[in-house]
């Protein structure tokens, strides 16, 4: 799976958060995504930011990899955000130290744990199955509900998408391949 982010808007809202929408490939499906995205390093590349508590053994390392790391690094790759920074809090809640890491830096850290290739085929058998079960013109929301299932639940009156990504969806969908 190789990754393609194709076009970028990037909003800052009047709270000072930076939301992005892309044009992603996931598999075969193209998708259209957003996500908060925490910031910018000093040559202006996008970052995410996240707290986890200090490890101090084997088995709090194999749940940081395990967990944090693979959920940071799907929410990173698909929305083309290559470096994430860490703070590791004590047990007080206060940030003791930082580590950066890189897209490929969280791949060789959980090679044992997980494979980027499994998970991203893995993630197109999830969109595809949903795209198979929804109807055009509504909106749906995806979750994993605790059971080892995922559902898709209709939302009704959606009325919390931004005029922006309005815009920027019909464009896009305008403009498809």
């Amino acid at each position: 799976y190789q990754r393609r982010v194709r076009e970028a808007v990037v909003s800052t809202q009047s709270t000072g958060e930076s939301d992005i929408v892309v044009t992603s490939k996931v598999g075969k499906l193209r998708c259209l995504l957003a996500a908060e995205v925490d910031g910018r390093d000093k040559t202006g590349n996008l970052v995410e930011i996240k707290t986890h508590r200090t490890m101090f053994n084997d088995h709090h390392r194999r749940i940081f990899e395990q967990n944090k790391l693979l959920n940071t690094y799907i929410q990173c790759y698909l929305v083309g955000i290559n470096h994430t920074f860490f703070g590791f809090r004590d047990q007080k809640g206060y940030v003791t130290h930082t580590t950066s890491y890189s897209l490929p830096d969280i791949e060789e850290r959980c090679a044992k744990q997980w494979n980027k290739d499994t998970i991203m085929c893995f993630l197109s058998k999830i969109l595809q199955w949903a795209l198979d079960q929804i109807e055009t013109g509504k909106v749906y929301h995806l979750y994993y509900s605790g059971d080892d299932s995922i559902r898709l639940k209709q939302v009704e009156n959606v009325n919390y998408l931004p005029g922006w990504f309005i815009e920027f969806a019909n464009k896009c969908y305008e403009n498809r391949d």
